[in-house]
């Protein structure tokens, strides 16, 4: 199981991957008994999340997130944009499924979670879990010309959002994606991240759209340049 193929993992039960990508991974799929059992796994704890708003994750899923916390290269991202929008009922059990693995790879609600401890680990991915089970939850898709794809699920109910990025183009020097949520007041921070990565946004019911900006690496306190991409909310 080459570390490459195994990143896919998650995105391909996110049913995030680009036909090509499916299909390689999928082949690869076929002789890695060990994605296999993975992949089982997310599919199994999507099952039992998608029957309940709220949910405690399992035992095993705190190990597993650690793991790939520590396993998983992150890489870095540039995009352009085609908009999606429908109803998230149908793909509830694979954001959740794929959220649980991805949680480990961004920062959520601002803060970075690599090699978080353990309580704090399963506090965010409860909270992204009740955002993605949510009944009024709704999802916007975006496709970047320049590869990858980005996924906004928001809840009004929850006041919250959770972004799913997957295999975005890496950037050039030292440079990361910020995400901030924009209204009349101004732009707030909301974390940031390279390529791929799951981020929960509070008070989501205060912003009018979320905004991707390019800036240096660590972030900035206010966006330096112009929008990549804006997802109204």
């Amino acid at each position: 199981m080459t570390t490459d193929l195994h990143t896919l993992l998650a995105p391909y039960s996110l049913d995030a991957l680009e036909s090509s990508e499916s299909a390689r991974f999928e082949a690869h799929l076929e002789q890695c008994s060990a994605c296999r059992s993975e992949l089982a796994g997310f599919q199994a704890t999507a099952t039992r999340l998608g029957d309940a708003v709220a949910l405690t994750p399992p035992a095993t899923m705190r190990s597993r997130v650690l793991t790939e916390i520590v396993r998983t290269p992150q890489e870095r991202p540039v995009v352009t944009t085609i908009a999606q929008r429908r109803g998230l009922r149908s793909a509830v059990p694979r954001l959740v499924a794929a959220a649980a693995f991805l949680v480990g790879t961004i920062g959520v609600g601002g803060y970075a979670i690599e090699r978080d401890n353990a309580h704090e680990a399963d506090v965010r991915s409860t909270a992204i879990t009740s955002v993605l089970a949510a009944p009024d939850a709704a999802t916007t898709s975006k496709t970047f010309s320049t590869g990858g794809n980005l996924r906004l699920v928001a809840s009004p109910a929850k006041d919250s959002a959770v972004i799913v990025a997957n295999d975005l183009a890496p950037l050039k020097g030292h440079k990361v994606y910020q995400v901030w949520m924009v209204n009349g007041a101004g732009s707030k921070s909301q974390g940031t991240f390279t390529r791929s990565g799951t981020m929960i946004m509070h008070g989501a019911g205060g912003a009018d759209s979320v905004a991707i900006t390019v800036e240096p690496e660590g972030g900035s306190k206010q966006p330096t340049t112009a929008p990549i991409v804006t997802i109204a909310i």
